[in-house]
């Protein structure tokens, strides 16, 4: 619930980029991104001081269309959670008024590639590509 929570303020990293940390006991999740259109960033995830997860990603909104619109309803989108084969970020649907949220997955929290994109209508206005899953499984 990073990114989906307006609430949460990401802060400048010194780097040109923002940067977003959490923690819930010895769990400790950080979200570093650049850009505004289009974006990039990584996500890492540590329990305790050993990093457990990581993903990388990059996404966009075309040309022509107004990306607060579009980034509002990607935050609805995400609030959903994941569900069915989408282990990461929001569920395989969701839909509001004209805009459709499409979610496809392959594999699962320990592997994955994931493709995220909105609808407005027949046209795709954003799309955003994920890798990530499992580290230091094996030393």
């Amino acid at each position: 619930m990073g990114y989906a929570d307006t609430n949460v303020k990401y802060e400048d990293n010194g780097k040109n980029g923002k940067i977003l940390t959490r923690q819930d006991g010895e769990w400790k999740y950080e979200d570093e991104y650049y850009g505004g259109e289009p974006y990039s960033g990584n996500e890492t995830l540590w329990y305790g001081d050993k990093d457990v997860f990581r993903c990388v990603y990059w996404g966009k909104v075309v040309e022509g269309i107004n990306f607060s619109d579009i980034y509002d309803f990607l935050r609805k989108a995400l609030k959903a959670g994941p569900s069915g084969a989408c282990v990461h970020r929001g569920p395989e649907s969701y839909s509001e008024g004209d805009l459709v949220y499409k979610n496809s997955c392959t594999g699962n929290i320990g592997e994955f590639v994931q493709t995220e994109r909105i609808f407005k209508g027949d046209k795709e206005v954003y799309i955003a590509y994920f890798i990530g899953g499992r580290v230091n499984v094996k030393k």
